[in-house]
């Protein structure tokens, strides 16, 4: 009912909102934090800034809470809270402020702070909600078994391309190169290579990593240090794994692969950011989110698609007809061409049409509701 009640704001009242919420944020009795948590109707903060004013503790003479259950007022703790009303939906990463009740051990986020960056997913509502704030990396990982889905790779490069977000993409369980037979070997190899060539043109790194062996860990520290990351990618590839080397006291479930599916079984439920130091979560961490799990495109058009896909954006100006679908068969394609001379891969052009047309059905079926 809130969502209804905000779509229905005049603009007026949208202006008095953004106002109240200014003159609340110089309120001297806000900390400012970040959302390390998010369990819907609440939120977990960690405090970066504590405010000037610090909210009077119940037992004064120690100046230290009689319950031990019950959060300091100090930087680095967490603290447990619900969000005010008016406020837009909130994701993990985000910065805001804070009022805190000594008393109950709980807060309230008064305010959010400037997002820098913004990753949204529609969920099966068809409504646009935030899956994670203020990140710098997407970590996409994927692995030798469960066999690498291509097109979901080309998605996450998307996903991060749209949101002004460094890819680094991640073969883990790269021991296991030597179990697989010289085939499917050769395949992930010349993907790697392939991907690599496109990383070295725009912009992104694509390295190898094993929890088994360690190797490649330290090479995927130095990549993610200082920054805001978010690993994505199949089940079973082995991200809470590497979650776990990477911070050893992040304590990620993990899951062994289906001996009869040979697929991953899913072990993240709650948007969780593990920070590289503990007491201080702005100088970095990790996100681990089922929100990116299955990241839905209904929302994008074909040009916002095309925009993730840079070789092939290049040249689409240059087909023979403005309304080109960049089928194999499609006459005067400038990608195919392209792909026919080895200047572009065949399969990013396939996941390229793939995406565009995922994106049409979903937006055909929300048709109907929409009236």
């Amino acid at each position: 009912m809130s969502l209804i009640r905000r779509r229905k704001l005049t603009k007026r009242q949208t202006r008095q909102i953004e106002q109240n919420q200014t003159v609340q944020a110089d309120d001297a009795t806000f900390a400012e934090g970040v959302i390390v948590s998010h369990f819907g109707k609440q939120l977990d903060v960690q405090i970066t800034n504590l405010p000037t004013v610090i909210p009077s503790l119940p037992d004064t003479d120690t100046n230290k809470h009689t319950d031990a259950n019950k959060p300091l007022v100090q930087i680095g703790t967490i603290w447990r809270c619900h969000a005010r009303t008016n406020l837009p939906m909130l994701a993990t990463g985000d910065r805001i402020k804070l009022s805190l009740d000594t008393t109950a051990g709980l807060g309230r986020i008064e305010h959010l702070l400037d997002r820098h960056r913004l990753i949204t997913r529609p969920d099966r509502y068809h409504k646009v909600k935030p899956v994670a704030a203020n990140v710098d990396m997407l970590v996409i990982v994927f692995a030798p078994l469960p066999k690498p889905a291509v097109n979901l790779i080309d998605r996450y490069l998307l996903i991060a391309k749209l949101n002004h977000i460094t890819p680094l993409l991640v073969l883990n369980k790269a021991d296991l190169l030597n179990e697989q037979n010289s085939n499917d070997q050769d395949a992930i190899m010349q993907m790697i290579d392939e991907y690599r060539a496109l990383g070295d043109q725009y912009g992104f790194s694509v390295i190898q990593t094993s929890t088994h062996t360690k190797s490649g860990l330290q090479t995927l520290s130095r990549h993610i240090n200082g920054k805001l990351s978010i690993f994505a990618g199949q089940s079973g590839v082995g991200k809470s794994s590497l979650i776990n080397e990477l911070l050893p006291n992040a304590n990620q479930s993990t899951n062994i692969i289906s001996q009869n599916s040979q697929l991953g079984q899913h072990t993240t439920t709650t948007s969780r950011l593990m920070p590289y130091d503990a007491h201080h979560v702005d100088k970095g961490g990790i996100i681990d989110t089922p929100g990116i799990r299955e990241y839905g495109i209904w929302h994008l058009s074909a040009d916002d698609i095309l925009l993730g896909f840079e070789e092939l954006h290049a040249l689409a100006g240059s087909c023979q007809f403005r309304d080109c679908h960049h089928t194999p068969n499609a006459k005067g394609c400038a990608l195919w061409a392209a792909a026919m001379q080895g200047e572009v891969l065949p399969r990013r052009i396939e996941s390229l049409t793939s995406l565009i047309d995922e994106a049409k059905a979903g937006q055909s079926a929300v048709k109907p509701s929409a009236k």
